[in-house]
């Protein structure tokens, strides 16, 4: 009886333990993170980002980080129309953006989040984000991929972990979703991280742990105390369960 008593008594005391308000954590956007312009990255191609004029455009290398262009600088707004310039006609939907990156070194991926904004009825949105990794010969590899019907309002910060991947060469694809206006077609993305350490809470806690480990030890001492107090075995003195013991 004392034994269960304990146990009672130590596994309400660990959950009013857990219950206690843990720290928060929200997403930001990290200017130090394994892709971010400061470590060395490099843009290796882009399908284009917004350009009106010498002074009214957007640059791609903003989203990792950089402070290049002087519309909106630490922001990529990618391209409205095809060509620069208001030519070649307004981006459709289903184009997919792209950017293609590479690290100095090869690096271990095993989280990232992007943090993107759109302006209401549909107004620089995209509705498929993919991110992939490459060997650096053309052949690409899908890390992560919403899938087609991704949708969000106004503010968007996606974060996931991802199956550790080495690598040197990466490339994001945003697909166009239907627009409304044909002045703000381009997704506009403001932050994409890459790091190499998994997000917060994907790992057991200290609490979690002691509740199973005190859950196992309360378990084998009721089992102990059962055998200790059990009855007079009903096996016969020749039947092969009375000989094992």
């Amino acid at each position: 009886m004392r034994c269960f008593v304990f146990c009672v008594a130590s596994f309400l005391a660990i959950l009013a333990v857990i219950a206690l308000p843990a720290p928060a954590w929200s997403a930001v956007d990290s200017y130090d993170d394994l892709w971010d312009m400061s470590q060395g990255t490099v843009v290796d191609a882009t399908s284009g980002a917004l350009h009106y004029s010498d002074s009214y455009r957007s640059d791609v290398r903003d989203m990792f980080g950089g402070t290049y262009a002087p519309l909106g600088a630490g922001v990529t707004l990618f391209k409205d129309y095809n060509s620069p310039y208001y030519q070649g006609g307004s981006v459709q939907p289903g184009y997919v953006h792209f950017v293609e990156w590479h690290t100095p070194d090869a690096v271990t991926l095993r989280s990232f989040m992007l943090h993107a904004q759109n302006e209401g009825m549909n107004r620089r949105a995209f509705n498929r984000f993919k991110l992939l990794w490459g060997d650096g010969a053309g052949n690409w590899t899908t890390i992560y991929d919403t899938g087609p019907g991704f949708s969000y309002y106004l503010h968007v910060y996606l974060e996931s972990n991802v199956a550790p991947v080495e690598a040197k060469f990466f490339r994001a694809e945003f697909t166009q979703a239907p627009w409304t206006d044909s002045r703000a077609i381009g997704p506009r993305v403001f932050e994409l991280d890459g790091f190499d350490t998994f997000l917060p809470g994907t790992v057991p806690e200290p609490t979690a742990l002691a509740v199973w480990g005190l859950l196992g030890a309360c378990g084998a001492g009721l089992a102990a105390r059962r055998r200790r107090h059990a009855g007079p075995s009903h096996a016969t003195p020749t039947s092969p369960v009375a000989r094992r013991r």
